[in-house]
C-alpha cells in the first residue's frame, strides 16, 4: 500500500468508518478522512510533504494518531 502523503511504501491499517489509516516509515502513523482522499484524487492535488510531516509531528504531541481532515490538509500551492 502507498502512503497518502508521500506516496512511499506504507502499511494500510484497516479501521473502517470515515478514515483511512497508514503507517509510513517516513511520515509516521496517521489517519486521513476518506472525503479528503477523494477530493485529492478528483482534483489531482498532492500534499506539501514537508509541511504535512511537520504538522503530523506537532499533532503527535497531543494525540497518538493524528487525523487529517479536509480543512487541515497542507497542499502544494
Amino acid at each position: 500500500m502507498s502512503c497518502l502523503i508521500c506516496a512511499g511504501s506504507a502499511e494500510n491499517i484497516e479501521i473502517g468508518g470515515d478514515f483511512e489509516e497508514r503507517h509510513c516509515p517516513s511520515c509516521g502513523h496517521y489517519r486521513i478522512s476518506k472525503a479528503l482522499v477523494l477530493t485529492l484524487m478528483e482534483q489531482g492535488q498532492i500534499f506539501d510533504v514537508n509541511r504535512m510531516r511537520t504538522w503530523l509531528a506537532e499533532k503527535r504531541g497531543l494525540v497518538d494518531i493524528p487525523a487529517i481532515e479536509i480543512h487541515e490538509a497542507l497542499l502544494v500551492p
